[in-house]
């Protein structure tokens, strides 16, 4: 898992994380869980900034539950978490956030099933999103999403599958108002499974992204002299039309592929912005050398908001494109001492043109480190600690940063 995106409240993830773990391996002895954690972090530059960074102390509280039950041929799952914030020196920063992760796996006695799952989740926002004059107040974001995908299974090993899927993303602060974004997406395509190791899809997919319009200050000439004025935006509408061939292949009892690769192209409905055609795709490997070690290592090319949904820094610009790579490992001290380490890398190339014809090529280079130690004491009690480190290099000097946070939490679950 990487840590890389919101530091302040990561440790919190990791816990729900582990939790969910545990719950779903132990789904048909008890589907049920809840419990607290505190959590205790030293963060060094709040704010994302290049100057005069910001550090501070936070306290994260947190109620935790969550289900994995099955009732016929269906399956109910879910993971929650409601946490208080408070900031030692940044009081003004103090929030109430939450996350949401689960869904319902349903199934017919012919050859109809599917699963239907919402993930939604309130955190300050990383700041990593920005202008030249970037903000220094509580900035809250929240994001919203439902997936559903309905699978019919034919007579061979072909099946059919339809998709659909909804993402909202809003900020608090108006001058975040840019990167708002609503997004739906929408999918049909056939399944091959010749055997339980190797699974191939191809599918139609379109995506429509909507950005709101919004005001934003600028200066212009008043009879000669330098005035700052509002000036409107007005809202942006983008239509992305995908082929994708997907596939899984379990190469041994160790070691697994998953990927996707496709060709596409990307158009603008309304409002400013970039067109874009192209090859896009991902593909992940999860390797387990040993009983104690596993690896997962990611890679991954795309545009647009989809670079805004890998665990980096990127942004959801539309004209950009995003290169990313992220590895993360697992290993199993002792019985009861687990350490996790990660690190991730993207890159972003931007093209814009400017006014007069110009072709204004910008970049953004983002990495980030994490390291962990987790001591499970029993099923139910567990306590740990993270070291996180995440910078950003860019043309744009106000979009540069470095910054790192520290931390630990302990937490106690009851089944």
């Amino acid at each position: 898992m990487s840590f890389a995106k919101r530091p302040l409240t990561r440790l919190t993830a990791c816990m729900v994380a582990s939790f969910a773990g545990s719950t779903a391996a132990l789904a048909d002895a008890n589907p049920y869980y809840f419990g607290g954690s505190l959590a205790l972090n030293h963060v060094s530059n709040i704010y994302r900034t290049a100057a005069a960074p910001n550090d501070d102390n936070v306290t994260t509280a947190s109620l935790l539950a969550g289900i994995n039950q099955s009732f016929g041929r269906q399956r109910l799952f879910g993971d929650a978490s409601i946490n208080t914030n408070r900031y030692s020196k940044s009081s003004d920063l103090n929030y109430l956030g939450y996350s949401f992760k689960g869904g319902l796996d349903w199934s017919t006695v012919e050859r109809l099933s599917g699963t239907i799952s919402v993930n939604s989740s309130r955190n300050l926002s990383t700041y990593t999103e920005r202008s030249a004059a970037p903000i220094r107040k509580q900035n809250i974001e929240s994001n919203n999403q439902i997936d559903g995908l309905a699978r019919v299974g034919l007579v061979t090993r072909l099946s059919l599958e339809a998709g659909l899927g909804y993402r909202t993303r809003d900020y608090s602060a108006t001058e975040y108002d840019p990167y708002e974004f609503t997004q739906r997406r929408y999918s049909l395509g056939l399944v091959y499974q010749s055997s339980p190791d190797l699974r191939l899809g191809l599918a139609g997919r379109m995506t429509n992204d909507r950005y709101p319009a919004y005001t934003r200050e600028g200066l212009v000439l008043i009879n000669g002299k330098p005035t700052l004025v509002t000036v409107p935006v007005d809202a942006r509408e983008f239509e992305r039309k995908d082929l994708d061939l997907t596939g899984r292949w379990v190469l041994s009892g160790a070691s697994s592929l998953d990927g996707r690769i496709s060709t596409g192209r990307s158009k603008i409905k309304a409002g400013s912005g970039s067109d874009f055609s192209g090859v896009t795709g991902a593909l992940s490997w999860n390797w387990q050398p040993s009983a104690k070690l596993n690896f997962l290592t990611s890679i991954s090319r795309d545009t647009g908001l989809e670079t805004s949904f890998i665990n980096t820094n990127t942004s959801a610009d539309r004209d950009r494109l995003t290169h990313a790579l992220q590895i993360n490992a697992n290993y199993e001290l002792t019985g009861k001492l687990f350490l996790n380490a990660g690190a991730a890398f993207s890159k972003s190339d931007i093209n814009n043109s400017s006014s007069q014809g110009q072709s204004l090529n910008e970049f953004d280079r983002d990495k980030s480190f994490n390291l962990g130690l987790r001591w499970q004491y029993s099923r139910g009690i567990t306590a740990g600690c993270q070291y996180n480190k995440s910078s950003r290099d860019s043309d744009r000097n106000f979009n540069v940063f470095d910054a790192n946070s520290y931390g630990c939490y302990g937490q106690i679950i009851l089944y």
